[in-house]
Order: C-alpha cells, then sequence, then structure tokens
C-alpha cells in the first residue's frame, strides 16, 4: 500500500521530559505511537523500548514469514493481525522485564497504538488510550476505543465524548503494557481507500483537540502533512499543552 507519511513530537507546555514516541516505516509498512509513564526518566525509557522491540519483531517476522500463534492467541486471527499482537506482547515483556531489573524503572509502562501494512491487510492493534483516527472525506471516525476509566465511562453513557478530556480521571489507563507479565491486546483490521487520511496520536493531543477540530486542520493544510503535524501540535499547545503531544498523519496513495 502507497503511503505518505509526516509526524511530530513535542514536549508540551507543562512537562519538561517528552516521554512519547513514534516509528514510522512505510517499506516495513508499520507506524506507531507510544505515550510512556513512570518517574524520572522512565516514561521515555518505557515508550522507546516498547517501539523498539515491536519494530524489530515485525522486521523479523516479515522476513521469516513466520506468524507463530502463542497459546493465548487464536487461530481466527490474520497471519499481519498475530504477527501485531504477537510484537506488541514481545514488547510488554520487554518493558516489564526492564522495570523489575531496575529499581529506577520500577513501575513504568506505555501506551500504544500501531498500525501495519501488509499485502492487501490493514490492521491497527492498541493498548491504552493513544488513538488512530480515520478521516475519510470530510468525516472523522475513532477506530480504537481507549481502555481508560472515563472511557468505560463513556461506554455506560455516563460521560459524553467532550467531557472525558475535562474528567479528574482521564488519566487512569486500564490497561499498559509493562504493568504486567502478560497483556491483552486489541486487534482489528481496518478498511482503508484512496485518500483516506490516518492519525495516530498520544493524549496530549486527543484531550486538548475534539474531532471535528482535527478534521478541519488537517483538511485545512490540503497535501502538506507537515504543515498539518505543526497547526495540530501549536492548537494543543494553545490549549495549554498539559501533556506530551505526539501526531502521526498517514495519506492512503
Amino acid at each position: 500500500m502507497k503511503t505518505r507519511y509526516a509526524a511530530l513530537s513535542d514536549p508540551g507546555r507543562v512537562r519538561k521530559n517528552n516521554e512519547d514516541a513514534f516509528w514510522a516505516d512505510p517499506d516495513l509498512g508499520f507506524f506507531a505511537v507510544a505515550d510512556g509513564m513512570g518517574g524520572h526518566a522512565a516514561g521515555e525509557v518505557a515508550s522507546r523500548l516498547a517501539l523498539d522491540t515491536l519494530r524489530k519483531a515485525v522486521a523479523e517476522s516479515r522476513q521469516t514469514r513466520e506468524t507463530d500463534f502463542s497459546p493465548n492467541q487464536t487461530a481466527l486471527l490474520s497471519p499481519p493481525s498475530t504477527l501485531l499482537v504477537n510484537g506488541i506482547r514481545l514488547a510488554n515483556q520487554a518493558v516489564f522485564q526492564s522495570s523489575q531489573e531496575k529499581e529506577e524503572y520500577r513501575g513504568m509502562g506505555t501506551t500504544v497504538v500501531a498500525l501495519y501494512f501488509f499485502d492487501s491487510s490493514s490492521v491497527v492493534a492498541h493498548v491504552g488510550d493513544s488513538r488512530l483516527y480515520r478521516i475519510r472525506g470530510r468525516k472523522i471516525d475513532q477506530l480504537t476505543e481507549d481502555h481508560s476509566l472515563v472511557w468505560e465511562q463513556y461506554r455506560q453513557g455516563l460521560l459524553s465524548k467532550e467531557a472525558l478530556s475535562g474528567s479528574s480521571l482521564k488519566n487512569i489507563v486500564t490497561r499498559a503494557l509493562g504493568m504486567n507479565p502478560t497483556v491483552d491486546v486489541d486487534v482489528q483490521e481496518i478498511d482503508l481507500l484512496k485518500g483516506d487520511l490516518l492519525i495516530l496520536c498520544s493524549d496530549g493531543l486527543s484531550d486538548l483537540v475534539g474531532d471535528q477540530e482535527l478534521t478541519e486542520t488537517v483538511l485545512g493544510a490540503p497535501g502538506d502533512l507537515n504543515r498539518a503535524c505543526r497547526d495540530l501540535t501549536q492548537l494543543a499547545n494553545k490549549r495549554g499543552g498539559k501533556d506530551n503531544i505526539t501526531v502521526l498523519l498517514i495519506q492512503i496513495e
């Protein structure tokens, strides 16, 4: 699948360190965003370690064409889905093991949202509250569901989507890499068409910029993905930049 992409990561206006990370490899068909958490520099370590481990797993599996199923997986998953889920589980093990070995990394973790293109398949997998959106025409759809307490409240009808970012519980995730030896991964194959725009982002963007604003800002820079990334980041910073901001834009050509 032919794509164009641009990405930008910014520490925001409050935090000194940037614990977000992203990876874009169009030749491999692999794109991902991670949002680290933990004291000192542990969040930075977790997000980078997770993406390094995941990218390596995808690259090696693609070279060998091996997509072995773990005992916890179902054979109903397609080979690309299995590859991505296995990679994220390996990333979880790497972050968890590192957090157990070094005292300064104790309790670190990270979210991840990853997109993988292979032949005619397009697969997204995620853990945590980093998101994937698809813009088609002028319509935006959030293709992932947050693993967080406020998202559970939203699903139960207790909060509107617009109220999520204002909740005092918004930073409490119910799943993250590195918290436990194993992790549940949400995965799905997605439908894509020529001209679709995809947004992978950390909650530093999605908490401060609503769905319609995401659409208007991206479409307001037609064909210029780098400008769209800058405009989105500036908009989040104008709203206070309370968290690290990472955005990765992909256009399907």
